[in-house]
């Protein structure tokens, strides 16, 4: 398993990155406090399960990958979700 930290992210911002996401074709899953959760999906080379947990206080958000394809790189998954909370932000005026 491979953890990445991500700063300024808000539960808003992840609600915006989870409803773009859903569409395309990743679900997002929330716990009931709304400090944690997962999100799975398919891409082109396999499964992907991921899974976060938010700290409001700091506005930080660690993500751990749980399961990928052996042959896909983290590095391009971590890109991709740093791609997702920037457009976020962008969205937001953030």
């Amino acid at each position: 398993m491979s953890s990445q930290t991500f700063s300024d992210v808000t539960f808003d911002l992840l609600e915006r990155i989870a409803a773009r996401d859903d569409v395309a074709g990743f679900a997002f899953a929330f716990d009931d406090d709304r400090r944690a959760g997962t999100a799975c999906g398919a891409t082109p080379l396999g499964e992907v399960d991921i899974r976060f947990d938010l700290v409001p206080e700091s506005a930080e958000m660690t993500v751990t990958i749980m399961r990928k394809p052996s042959f896909l790189p983290a590095s391009v998954l971590w890109s991709e979700f740093s791609r997702a909370i920037d457009r976020a932000r962008a969205e937001s005026g953030a």
